[in-house]
């Protein structure tokens, strides 16, 4: 079997497997997502890489139809370069992998598996037994002018989806690249107010134990003045009773007024050093408030064509940005 179509019908042959390869991989992901997912990187009815695999799968099954273990192995080792290929390049350019296998087994960088492999060796061989008889007869049915109009109403549709989806997922490459600075910048607030807590939390208990050992010092003093007073008040005579029972009760009162003055003190310390720790919370949770605004803000400024990428790619991920990214994929859930 061999397949001499002329550039037109290869054209189509591309443009009728970017369809299907739609319709087989939206049907699966929404059923594992359990709702609608428009699949793929562009926003119409359309994956590129199953057109691209059909045709490259088709070349190859050229020499090898009646041989079906080399037929298989050969799909599989063709499509697996051809898929890594495209994951590498799509990454390069828009930051993003949008489509991943990393919580695959037998995986590579996320990019290619042995699941999805296997998967290309067994299309490889459906496509060239059953799947492309009837295509094929599709096309051979076509008249030429037909064929080149259809051509040419499909290649503007396609041109133009690609164009609209391409910016779009360059710009949501810079949206990434700024909300991951505000993460940051959040992340940088959270450690200082963390950091500001312990410190002011420290200079409190350093500040009290300040405080208490000055009073502990004080209260030692007036209590041996006091002893002082009444040790040499009682090495005179009886007829100073009066007067020692007197300075006696002045050194007490004395004492209490000092235990009075340092506790007050004690307590004013702690409740300025309580206020400012509350003032520095309070301005860097401000700042942490008004940056998760702008997130929100910027994310829902997203444009119907990037919420469509991000939708329609499920398990996409990110290297450079994949925090910031499942973030962001959570608030369009939301």
């Amino acid at each position: 079997m061999g397949y001499s179509y002329s550039a037109p019908q290869w054209l189509l042959v591309f443009f009728l497997y970017c369809v299907l390869g739609w319709c087989f991989e939206s049907t699966v992901v929404s059923v594992k997502q359990r709702h609608f997912v428009n699949r793929g990187f562009l926003r119409g009815p359309m994956l590129p890489i199953y057109g691209f695999g059909a045709v490259l799968l088709l070349h190859v099954s050229l020499p090898l139809y009646d041989r079906p273990a080399a037929l298989f192995f050969a799909s599989m080792a063709a499509a697996t370069v051809f898929e890594y290929i495209v994951g590498v390049v799509m990454e390069k350019l828009f930051k993003v992998k949008y489509w991943d296998y990393s919580e695959h087994r037998f995986q590579f960088r996320g990019y290619i598996c042995l699941q999805s492999s296997l998967c290309w060796g067994f299309l490889g061989l459906i496509l060239a037994r059953f799947i492309h008889r009837p295509v094929e007869w599709v096309i051979a049915a076509l008249p030429f002018r037909a064929l080149l109009a259809v051509d040419v109403l499909w290649s503007a549709a396609f041109l133009a989806d690609v164009i609209v989806s391409v910016r779009a997922a360059l710009d949501l490459a810079r949206v990434l690249e700024e909300l991951d600075r505000l993460r940051e910048q959040g992340a940088e607030l959270r450690q200082e107010l963390s950091e500001t807590a312990l410190t002011r939390l420290t200079n409190l208990s350093y500040r009290v134990e300040e405080a208490a050992g000055e009073l502990a010092e004080r209260t030692r003093d007036a209590r041996e003045e006091a002893q002082a007073r009444t040790a040499a008040a009682a090495m005179r005579a009886a007829d100073l009773r009066e007067d020692i029972e007197q300075r006696l009760d002045e050194a007490k009162d004395e004492l209490a007024e000092r235990t009075r003055d340092a506790r007050e003190e004690a307590a004013s310390r702690r409740a300025a050093a309580a206020r400012h720790a509350a003032d520095v919370r309070e301005d860097i949770q401000n700042r942490l408030d008004e940056l998760q605004r702008r997130f929100d803000e910027r994310a829902s400024r997203l444009s119907r064509t990037r919420r469509s990428l991000l939708r329609g790619n499920p398990t996409a991920r990110s290297a450079q940005y994949d925090a910031v990214l499942q973030k962001l994929k959570k608030h369009l859930e939301r």
